[in-house]
């Protein structure tokens, strides 16, 4: 077995992870604000910027004290760090949603394992007559931060559809509803949810989209996915070499590039890398591996990465990794590893 995957974090590590990345969102949308105030709420939640860098011994907790100092002077900062947001900051599981195929099995995904972007609430969700409704259920420690939670839910749900369909899908038919009174800063609602229309004071706070988005193809062919792609092929490959990028990495790399496809053959490989199937085959045995071996290693890679960082459950896994059912899956895996997925799980 070739070992090529870099350490695998483990969930832990992952939401420390994805903690950073909100947190960096957060300094980002501060830049033109009050100076300073982002030093201070990290302060004050026992944070300095190292360890923003560091992604050490972050978790849920530290983001939501920073957030609640920010907001204190800056009101609609959930709503403006969120439409800045995509799905590389959600690291693997960002990744299994853009490789689950459809719009519908991504949202899916998403909604099961809410868990992994906030502590405060949980996701429910329903469609009848043709619309999916998304609303928030605040934990009982939250339910002083209602409006919040709420801007959170929402703000997050559009985001992520905005993403998992492409810049140029048509948006209109949506809608967002919020059971409280128009806020001071609107405007930023109106601009986040364009062009969703956006209602105050209604019966319940929940954001409604056209059943038929669910249908739809993930757009992965997007900036986004080339992004996500980057991040991903860092976590399983470790850092790129700085010169010209080697044959066997380049395979990786296209491999890890076509989530939730069938697994390209040895020729339709060497005609995307543009050479001829003789050339890939002779550059990989000179490499001393072969295209079935790379194949079998960024499939097994990333079923650890998912398995150890991941809520993700062992069928999900196989399904996103192209097998059929998770039989054959878990048989290759122990194959590779010598010991089941199940206790790689228990392990992570």
């Amino acid at each position: 077995m070739t070992d090529y995957l870099t350490d695998i974090p483990s969930r832990q590590q992952e939401e420390g992870r994805i903690v950073a990345n909100w947190l960096r969102r957060i300094r980002d949308v501060l830049r033109e604000g009050p100076p300073h105030l982002f030093v201070r709420a990290l302060e004050h939640a026992g944070l300095n910027p190292a360890d923003v860098d560091s992604t050490q011994n972050l978790s849920q907790d530290h983001l939501d004290v920073v957030s609640e100092f920010i907001r204190e002077q800056i009101p609609d900062l959930t709503l403006r760090m969120l439409k800045s947001s995509d799905l590389l900051d959600l690291g693997l599981m960002g990744y299994a949603a853009l490789s689950a195929g459809t719009v519908g099995n991504a949202i899916k995904i998403m909604l099961r394992y809410q868990e992994l972007t906030s502590d405060r609430f949980t996701d429910q969700s329903s469609i009848e007559e043709g619309i999916l409704s998304i609303w928030p259920v605040p934990r009982w420690q939250h339910i002083s931060h209602l409006r919040n939670i709420a801007e959170d839910c929402l703000v997050g749900n559009w985001r992520i559809f905005e993403v998992l369909l492409g810049p140029d899908a048509d948006l209109r038919g949506a809608s967002a509803h919020f059971a409280f009174p128009e806020p001071g800063y609107s405007d930023t609602y109106y601009e986040v949810f364009k062009p969703c229309s956006v209602e105050f004071n209604a019966e319940k706070t929940e954001l409604k989209v056209p059943e038929e988005w669910l249908a739809l193809p993930v757009a992965s062919a997007n900036i986004v996915m080339s992004s996500v792609t980057a991040a991903v092929c860092e976590r399983l490959l470790g850092p790129g070499p700085s010169n010209r990028m080697d044959t066997p990495r380049a395979v990786r790399r296209l491999l890890l590039s076509r989530p939730r496809k069938r697994m390209l053959r040895l020729e339709e490989a060497a005609d995307e890398l543009l050479m001829s199937t003789a050339q890939l085959r002779k550059r990989l045995y000179r490499a001393k591996t072969s295209y079935k071996s790379i194949v079998l290693e960024t499939r097994m890679g990333l079923a650890r990465h998912y398995l150890e960082s991941t809520p993700l459950s062992i069928q999900e896994i196989a399904f996103l990794l192209d097998y059929s059912q998770a039989g054959p899956f878990s048989r290759a895996f122990k194959n590779y590893y010598g010991f089941s997925p199940r206790d790689a799980r228990l392990a992570g």
